[in-house]
């Protein structure tokens, strides 16, 4: 019922979402990732000269230096659930190879004709990268996954990520499992995703109980990732509600 919605309303939903201001979560999240690769901005045109067919991030008519940084080699981001694709634009903007994917065929399309880039069509369920990448992004996504299946998801995620890989993910904050129309929520707080992480892998414990505590300077061990940073913020939507959202920052643990 939630995919269908995003499939019925791809074009309304990209229109609400796409010129929201992230810009303190972007910053969070590539505060951590490495700086070995091409960290620099391209204009729109550049971007938009992706190749559609293949999943691959090359900038094409740069300058000579930026072609050096891309020959080096990119940070690696996985935007998962990508929804209009305005997040995958800002980072590809900023130089990095992002690979897109959403469980809505029609939000991969908005995010296609956004970016220019391929969107890959798959549920998280689905996901089978191995060492891929160094960031995963998930911007208001993981939160239409219940809570029973979510460390499922946390530990398909740890392995697409590199050693020390960074995950972004955020979702509405609070306790409940709900509908609201025709999507699923499950919603959060800092504690409930603690003892989501705890429940994703038995061979560690949590090391200190208050890694998760909504503020900026939660940081400790938390079974399959390290928390690095943990806040709660406010709507950047353009809607007429109070509505709070958990950000998260973590790091692959081992």
């Amino acid at each position: 019922m939630t995919i269908a919605y995003y499939d019925n309303y791809a074009k309304e939903y990209a229109d609400l979402t796409v010129n929201a201001d992230m810009s303190k979560q972007y910053a969070k999240f590539m505060a951590y990732l490495p700086t070995g690769a091409s960290i620099l901005d391209v204009n729109d045109g550049d971007v938009a000269k992706r190749n559609v067919k293949s999943n691959q991030s090359i900038i094409l008519d740069v300058s000579s230096a930026s072609r050096e940084n891309v020959a080096r080699g990119q940070v690696k981001i996985l935007d998962a659930g990508c929804g209009s694709g305005r997040d995958s634009l800002y980072f590809m903007k900023k130089g990095y190879a992002v690979t897109m994917l959403d469980a809505s065929a029609e939000m991969c399309k908005c995010a296609e004709r956004l970016t220019g880039q391929k969107a890959l069509h798959m549920q998280f369920e689905d996901i089978n990268f191995e060492n891929r990448f160094d960031g995963i992004w998930a911007c208001a996504s993981l939160l239409h996954v219940p809570e029973k299946k979510l460390e499922t998801i946390f530990e398909k995620f740890w392995r697409a990520l590199k050693d020390n890989g960074i995950l972004y993910a955020s979702w509405k904050y609070g306790e409940l499992e709900r509908y609201d129309g025709e999507r699923f929520y499950c919603d959060m707080t800092g504690e409930k995703l603690k003892n989501v992480l705890a429940r994703a892998i038995t061979t560690k414990h949590l090391q200190n109980a208050n890694l998760f505590s909504e503020t900026y300077d939660c940081a400790g061990d938390a079974n399959l990732f390290e928390c690095l940073d943990c806040w709660v913020a406010e709507d950047v939507l353009p809607l007429d509600r109070e509505q709070k959202w958990l950000n998260v920052v973590l790091r692959k643990s081992y």
